[in-house]
């Protein structure tokens, strides 16, 4: 008869335990899927957002009766338009005055644009913000009508 320990023994190479070269070749390959993965979304997401290379900044603005007159400084592509949402805004924070303004519709070879544009608002504006720009046309929601998907 064997010994009770021989009979518990395994036989030689046949358990030995696994590679640890395929355990971290597997989580080097999937953090790299992970970082391309995460890049691809992070680009679209950038895109979607309007990625162009247009901004603007309100540089000043002084409410003129029911108006707001502000002085923009919008930089952009040379030879190129802009198109720039700016808005006012009243104390409380409610939102007076909203359209979309032309920068440089001729499309002059200038980097930065500056100018002035004055506001129709529907009630006493208090400030100004110059929101998203683009050097694509920009087209505002009209209040009450949801836009056809």
């Amino acid at each position: 008869m064997t010994s009770p320990t021989a009979a518990r023994r395994r036989p030689e190479g046949r358990y030995d335990p696994p590679s640890r070269l395929a355990a971290r070749l597997l989580a080097v390959l999937m953090t790299v899927l992970l970082l391309a993965l995460v890049a691809a979304v992070g680009n679209l997401i950038y895109r979607g957002t309007g990625g162009d290379d247009v901004e603007a900044r309100v540089l000043t603005f002084s409410a003129q009766g029911d108006d707001m007159r502000m002085e923009l400084e919008v930089s952009k592509p040379s030879g190129s338009r802009a198109y720039c949402v700016v808005r006012s805004r009243t104390r409380e924070g409610v939102e007076v005055g909203r359209e979309v303004v032309v920068v440089d519709a001729v499309g002059t070879p200038q980097d930065t644009v500056r100018l002035t544009h004055v506001l129709a608002t529907s009630g006493r504006p208090a400030t100004a913000e110059a929101g998203r720009c683009s050097a694509s046309p920009i087209s505002l929601p009209v209040p009450g009508v949801t836009p056809e998907p």
